[in-house]
């Protein structure tokens, strides 16, 4: 029973269970929102069964009250429901071993047709003539049950069947799992002689259903085509394996699996159907030569991340329904296996490597582009992309091949970019990936290489389908044409890394003192490289040093400018003889130079941290404040971000740390400052010999030989 309070401040609908219990005694339990708990009674109050009040009425009627009792426990008022969508209809099933067609009717008539096949037939009869049983009944009473605690999948429909002809009921458990099917679970047919008795409890009928039962599976006859996205898209290769017939992988080079929109779907974004060529392996005696073509008919998830989906064949005519339907098991973090049923029921899949087909699918790539340029000699070489999540990048003279982790697929991301056309420092590439549909042309816009690094701009992807005809359009003026890199105002470069790269001069020296300032796990801490003490100067563990003379110092010096020497806590302290007693300490992080340029009026440089466990690459945004202090900023990444500047430390700039050098350079260290904001990044800085506080050398002129040969041969003279 529903009831309405207008007073109430929070919830105006209560739900209540009630139950006569004698002839002047009713109980009464109230729901704690708006909605019936599943294992409320008339007597739960609990929290735990939707219940937070029971209430027992005791008949007291006085003898001029005129209040006599009426009771009506609303099973007259449901009997005779009707069907509407999405139960009503015609549907095919495999039960027990028997093939079932169930016919929902509108006007609450439920007719079920139980078939076996002839014996001998096999699977492969295409008639079958005798009928097993035949059950007549009615719907008595219709009830949506749904529990905001449970998982979505646990949502039903409660039916309770009446049979016709055995006088007895049944407590169906129907869930909706898509528009096409329908999956139950029953309980068992107990008879009663009467309603009028009101002897029988429906809430018990339903209880003795056991929840770990398998669910028998309705497929819809007159099905429609739903999205197969979600479940299964791409170009890939399989292997598959029949449980039962022959123990063996059957791996044939031309078995494919492909799962692609349909030409001239609107958009090429619908694909409600796939084909599976099977390849034949000769010794294999359950291996098969065949080519199915199947449409999805939905995809449901259950509680425990199972991901199952409806297929039928559609090169099976509909007088063949024992031929025509299948499921389909996989999981959403295990996409490259799924089982597959061989009758039209989904009991049997217990995995995705647990069912009577196991199929296990590796993408490839929908063509093979034939490359017509070449990149230039010094692209050559395997790179990183810092701006696809530290892709790996292996470049040769006509092909770039990308190679990524993707968080959401079981396998790595593998792009191919392959030479078309060239003009200026602009690239037109047909790029393909492992495991899609279709190819594209990209266009590449790079910037002359300078360091280790290779700047460049992609522009938007181009259908490749569209360009066939390459007498009408030429691929390369609407790719590389300027609008196709898009009209963001804020962009920058991308970067690839030379990986491992090699060394080059850092864009500054000196000897630094620093303050930092960024997250707290980011901050540069004292350790050991390579080893497990977390700090190696613990209360003097082997030098004591004044804590006046502790420092956290930054260098770049001396034969060692193209690395930069972070120390948190470094010794500055000098024993008698000038000599620093921490001569001996090693740096707590060494930031190899890996290239720096100059964008937006912002410096940028890439370092390489082997020691790193993460990210090696690291990009920072430097600039020189004053003449003896300069500001860096690290990324939290190995990409500096749009916003970042070098006085940024924060995540929604994409920064982490903030470095405040300080020059500390004493006099006999030998470590002057040298500053490079890379406004010319190709300049070969190792070719210019660096003299720092060189002594000047006086040499005679060539005057001075000249008057002195005169002089001696006039003495001789």
């Amino acid at each position: 029973m529903v009831t309405y309070d207008r007073d109430d401040p929070y919830n105006n609908f209560k739900c209540w269970v009630y139950e006569r219990i004698d002839y002047d005694k009713i109980h009464l339990s109230r729901s704690a929102g708006s909605f019936c708990g599943y294992n409320q009674t008339s007597q739960s109050y609990e929290a735990h069964d939707g219940a937070d009040l029971a209430i027992t009425l005791a008949e007291a009627e006085r003898i001029h009250d005129d209040c006599p009792i009426r009771y009506d426990d609303g099973l007259k008022s449901q009997i005779g429901c009707t069907f509407d969508r999405p139960i009503m209809g015609e549907y095919y099933s495999y039960e027990n071993g028997l093939e079932s067609h169930t016919s929902f009717k509108e006007n609450g008539d439920i007719d079920r047709l139980f078939y076996r096949r002839e014996s001998g037939r096999g699977a492969t009869a295409n008639i079958i003539t005798v009928l097993d049983n035949h059950a007549l009944g009615e719907c008595f009473r219709l009830i949506w049950r749904e529990n905001p605690f449970d998982h979505i999948s646990k949502n039903h429909f409660e039916l309770i069947y009446r049979d016709k002809e055995k006088s007895c009921y049944q407590c169906y458990q129907l869930h909706n799992r898509t528009r096409n099917i329908l999956q139950f679970r029953k309980s068992e047919c107990n008879e009663i002689t009467s309603i009028s008795t009101n002897q029988m409890n429906f809430q018990d009928l339903c209880s003795s259903i056991n929840q770990e039962a398998d669910f028998d599976t309705l497929f819809s006859k007159t099905y429609s085509a739903e999205e197969c996205r979600a479940t299964i898209y791409g170009t890939y290769h399989f292997t598959y394996e029949f449980r039962e017939g022959g123990i063996g992988i059957c791996d044939n080079p031309i078995s494919r699996l492909v799962s692609c929109p349909d030409p001239g779907t609107p958009f090429e974004a619908v694909n409600e159907r796939f084909w599976m060529t099977y390849g034949y392996c000769r010794d294999l005696v359950s291996s098969i030569d065949a080519q199915p073509l199947y449409q999805c008919l939905g995809y449901w998830i259950n509680e425990k991340g199972d991901v199952f989906t409806a297929i039928a064949n559609e090169r099976v005519g509909s007088e063949r329904w024992y031929d025509k339907f299948r499921c389909m098991l996989t999981r959403q973090d295990q996409p490259q296996w799924f089982a597959k049923s061989l009758f039209a029921e989904c009991a049997r899949l217990y995995s995705p490597t647990d069912g009577p087909e196991k199929v296990i699918i590796t993408p490839i790539i929908p063509e093979v582009p034939t490359p017509t340029c070449f990149f230039p000699d010094n692209f050559t070489g395997e790179w990183v992309n810092t701006a696809n999540v530290n892709a790996r990048t292996i470049i040769n003279a006509t092909h770039i091949h990308e190679i990524s982790q993707v968080n959401n697929r079981g396998w790595l991301r593998e792009t191919y970019y392959v030479c078309q056309q060239i003009s200026r420092q602009q690239f037109l590439v047909k790029t393909v990936t492992k495991g899609e549909c279709f190819s594209y042309y990209i266009c590449f816009d790079f910037k002359d290489r300078h360091h280790n690094i290779l700047r460049y701009r992609k522009s938007k992807s181009f259908m490749s389908n569209v360009y066939d005809d390459l007498s009408k359009r030429d691929p390369l003026y609407e790719v590389c044409s300027w609008i196709s890199f898009g009209n963001d105002a804020n962009w920058k470069y991308q970067v690839f890394v030379l990986d491992p790269p090699a060394p080059i001069e850092c864009p500054f020296t000196g000897m630094w003192m620093f303050k930092q300032v960024g997250q707290p796990n980011s901050l540069i801490q004292t350790r050991i490289r390579g080893g497990i003490t977390p700090r190696p100067r613990d209360h003097g563990w082997y030098i004591t040093c004044d804590p006046k003379y502790m420092v956290s110092q930054w260098t770049i010096c001396g034969d060692q400018t193209k690395t930069m020497l972070a120390d948190r806590e470094y010794c500055r302290q000098l024993d008698p003889y000038g000599t620093p007693i921490g001569v001996y300490e090693q740096p707590d992080y060494i930031y190899q130079c890996a290239g720096y340029w100059r964008e937006d009026s912002r410096s940028y440089l890439i370092t390489y941290d082997r020691d790193d466990p993460y990210i090696n690459f690291k990009c920072w945004v430097y600039e020189r404040i004053d003449y003896d202090k300069i500001y860096l900023s690290r990324s939290a990444g190995s990409f500096c971000g749009f916003n970042q500047t070098s006085q940024s430390y924060e995540a929604q700039d994409g920064a982490d740390l903030k470095i405040e050098l300080e020059e500390a350079e004493r006099i006999h260290d030998d470590c002057p400052i040298r500053y490079d904001d890379g406004r010319n990044p190709w300049q070969v800085v190792d070719e210019f010999l660096f003299y720092y506080a060189s002594a000047r050398i006086i040499m005679p002129s060539f005057f001075t030989y000249f008057f002195l040969i005169l002089s001696i041969l006039n003495f001789f003279n």
